[in-house]
């Protein structure tokens, strides 16, 4: 008879065989009672019940969820039997180890267990779904590990951290920084990136995929995970790849405590002076001629204007009293007396308020008399024209510009 059942069912679709009885299968849920830390196994027992047998076995729900690691232990289904209202009720039981990743409720309501059995009254293989009953696996974090982020609870966390290349770098080496961290007591998955994105002119990142590994030693998971980054030299100067430091709490100390890396200090050599090459040569040659066409340009537009302005200044300069006093100044030293007699009065002509200059011309007077008088020409006192000259000037300083000394 079991085999014509099994024959039937393989025969027959499934709404044939979800056939009406009085008896349905008994599903049950069990789940830990007190709330699960995040991060650690909650193991979850589903059984199933049947008044006979069942020709082919249930198909569990997986109850995997969003933020919810679903993991079969080894043997994780066996047959079971119960006493029930007097009878022997014959099933399977599930067992689950669920690592909840975040804290919150998780409920399996929605969850079905496909079951097919044998009807008590005719033995045809029946199929029916089953709800799970409704309820709820509570998770929370321990208040010490509240402030965590990434939140990792663990017995056991360590960073580890291998340099491949050499710390000081010519331009296009390559360094590589590899980190590993090892978690026990829990799955590596809570083990957030290791090496964290830098923004460095002086280097250029090149990721590799990240390595996760997991193993379980009698329903303790453990793990590691790898982060690997390639750093490649652009320019000269000194940078640092950051320390990494990663809170974590330690479930054997009830404590929080920091898993660290080192940072890593680069020295960057400049790149070698590289001659430029064709292109750039006649690049910068194209732009120099147009400059120099835009600077003929300008010039032919400005010069008429900075030579009129020019000539207006200097005739300007030549018109003033300065330049009188140095044509002056010019003539005594050359000891011509007729140009220092033609320079004087120019020069007072072109001062608002002449000085007095009897003592000067007297000295001029004196050396007149010497040379054109018949005396000794030898007897001219030229220091003496000097000295007077100076003394005119000396007050001048103040209403005009500064009048250099004759005899520096």
């Amino acid at each position: 008879m079991r085999y014509i059942a099994l024959l039937m069912l393989l025969l027959c679709p499934a709404e044939a065989l979800a056939q009406a009885t009085d008896i349905q299968p008994r599903v049950t849920i069990e789940v830990p009672p007190d709330p699960t830390i995040v991060g650690q196994p909650a193991i979850v027992r589903l059984k199933v019940l049947v008044p006979t047998y069942m020709p082919n076995p249930p198909v569990f729900p997986s109850l995997e969820q969003e933020n919810l690691l679903v993991r079969l232990p080894d043997r994780a289904s066996g047959p079971v039997s119960e006493s029930v209202e007097g009878q022997t009720w014959s099933g399977v039981q599930r067992s689950y180890r669920l690592y909840p990743l975040a804290p919150g409720t998780y409920e399996f309501a929605a969850a079905e267990v496909q079951v097919t059995f044998a009807d008590p009254e005719t033995n045809d293989p029946v199929q029916v779904s089953v709800p799970l009953p409704a309820v709820r696996l509570t998770v929370g974090i321990p208040d010490a590990a509240r402030g965590l982020d990434p939140l990792i609870i663990a017995d056991g966390f360590e960073l580890s951290q291998e340099i491949e290349g050499d710390t000081s770098l010519q331009t296009g080496d390559a360094l590589t920084r590899t980190l590993t961290a090892k978690i026990t007591g829990t799955t590596p998955i809570m083990i957030p990136p290791l090496l964290p994105q830098i923004e460095d002119p002086l280097l250029r990142a090149y990721p590799n995929e990240p390595r996760l590994t997991e193993t379980e030693d009698r329903g303790v998971l453990s793990g590691q995970r790898t982060d690997r980054v390639t750093y490649v030299a652009q320019d000269g100067g000194q940078t640092q790849l950051p320390a990494v430091e990663i809170d974590w709490f330690n479930l054997k100390t009830n404590k929080v405590e920091t898993a660290r890396a080192d940072p890593v200090d680069l020295v960057l050599a400049p790149p070698p002076w590289q001659p430029p090459d064709r292109e750039t040569v006649l690049q910068l040659v194209g732009y120099f001629f147009i400059g120099v066409v835009i600077l003929w340009f300008v010039f032919r537009k400005l010069h008429p204007v900075l030579l009129a302005r020019w000539a207006t200044a200097r005739q300007r300069r030549l018109a003033s009293a300065a330049h009188a006093f140095s044509e002056l100044k010019q003539a005594v030293r050359q000891q011509d007396l007729a140009r220092v007699y033609q320079k004087l009065e120019v020069w007072k002509r072109r001062l608002a308020d002449p000085p007095d200059t009897a003592e000067f011309e007297a000295s001029l007077a004196e050396i007149g008399a010497s040379r054109y008088g018949g005396g000794d020409q030898q007897a001219e006192n030229w220091s003496k024209v000097r000295d007077c000259l100076d003394r005119i000037a000396r007050p001048l300083g103040h209403s005009q510009s500064a009048l250099p000394q004759l005899n520096p």
